[in-house]
């Protein structure tokens, strides 16, 4: 009893002390700050704290600096994660947001309020998932080997599709068809209503990124896809039939995308791609180092990191370059009020979209993805390291 006595007393004691200390060390902490504060500085210069909201879910993240950015809060959504699982994919769909966590549990997200409609656990987390995406009334779940669908409003699973080939992407729809990458260089078209392959392209080495509709629409829709060996090809849609291939230098670490009947592709041989459907080079950037950021545009421009020129402006139809801006680093994800809307991973910035200067930015911690659902003035998603969806919506 005498021991536990003391010991508690000496408990206190060192608290008291320890107490103490810190209000010693803040107190000298603040006359430092004040005897070295800049008195020439303007006060309209220093930017505010930044108030933050009470962390939810332990996802603490700045509403004030999202107000910033053009963006307020609209809801916070807890997809079901397993333990020891991570949410992997994110679509926004209509009037639900679809998540997939790693161990094949699907939620549908209530687009409106953030309330959970439902979640179902596919199968076991051994399954490796490469897309999800809805058609109309159904939901369509991508694993390597199956294509799942659910219903849109209940979960319930309604088919199941074996696909021909172990698939690598996520899918492009074109109609009733889904065109996939494979990994042993087959671009693969699936028809979800007989649940067979329609037809196969072979290149050489690995798909391993999304194909995209690079031209046309209907029965005359033209896919394109990129191996990691550089080989690529065009292919219609519907017939199956390559409309143009050939091979750039290397391989790809981000998807394709499409702008002025063009596909955009970011090289790994140190080149921005601007390739026509017949297979021909439009233009090509040569820059000094490899490119691994997602390029996007809006139809007219393109937008890239081209290496330590940095976050870049580009003619989509030339390949002149508009502007550069060598601090900034990583991928335009929208536009936000004509400005640009930057993610690197760990700092959110808004640009000038005619100038590429720094208008904003602001770091955003325990953020995996942010992501728009729309690329012009969007809705924003994000997304923490622990699973949790925040929802935000333009401010007006």
């Amino acid at each position: 009893m005498n021991d536990a006595l003391q010991t508690t007393t000496s408990a206190r004691a060192l608290r008291s002390l320890v107490a103490a200390a810190l209000g010693t060390a803040a107190c000298c902490g603040l006359a430092a700050c004040a005897t070295h504060k800049k008195a020439d500085a303007p006060a309209a210069e220093k930017p505010a704290p930044a108030a933050v909201s009470g962390p939810i879910g332990g996802y603490a993240i700045s509403d004030a600096n999202f107000l910033e950015l053009g963006y307020k809060r609209d809801w916070t959504a807890f997809p079901f994660v397993g333990k020891g699982q991570r949410l992997q994919l994110l679509q926004p769909a209509g009037d639900i947001v679809l998540a997939l966590e790693t161990g094949s549990t699907v939620t549908a997200i209530e687009t409106s309020n953030g309330a959970i409609r439902w979640a179902n656990e596919l199968t076991n987390p051994l399954t490796r998932f490469v897309g999800l995406a809805r058609s109309g009334d159904s939901v369509q779940v991508s694993a390597d080997n199956e294509l799942w669908e659910l219903a849109a409003t209940s979960g319930s699973i309604s088919k199941r599709q074996p696909f021909a080939r172990i698939v690598n992407t996520p899918a492009t729809t074109v109609g009733n068809v889904l065109v996939y990458g494979t990994t042993t260089g087959h671009i693969s078209a699936h028809r979800t209503d007989m649940g067979v392959e329609r037809w196969a392209f072979l290149l050489r080495g690995s798909i391993d990124q999304k194909p995209i509709i690079a031209l046309g629409s209907g029965d005359d829709t033209v896919v394109g896809a990129v191996a990691q060996t550089g080989a690529f090809a065009f292919i219609n849609a519907k017939s199956g039939r390559p409309t143009g291939r050939g091979s750039i230098f290397g391989g790809i670490s981000t998807d394709p995308i499409a702008a002025q009947g063009l596909m955009i592709v970011a090289g790994r041989d140190q080149s921005l791609w601007g390739i026509s459907t017949d297979g021909e080079v439009a233009w090509r950037l040569r820059c000094d180092l490899p490119l691994t950021r997602q390029p996007a545009t809006d139809g007219t421009t393109v937008w890239c990191q081209l290496g330590t020129e940095g976050l870049s402006a580009v003619d989509a139809k030339t390949g002149k370059v508009i502007w550069s801006n060598r601090v900034v680093e990583g991928s335009v994800i929208g536009i936000r009020a004509g400005q640009l809307l930057v993610w690197n991973g760990a700092v959110a910035l808004l640009l000038d979209k005619d100038r590429g200067d720094i208008i904003r930015s602001f770091v955003i911690p325990q953020t995996a993805s942010l992501q728009t659902d729309k690329f012009e003035d969007g809705n924003l998603y994000a997304v923490s390291d622990k699973g949790v969806v925040v929802r935000f919506v333009p401010r007006k």
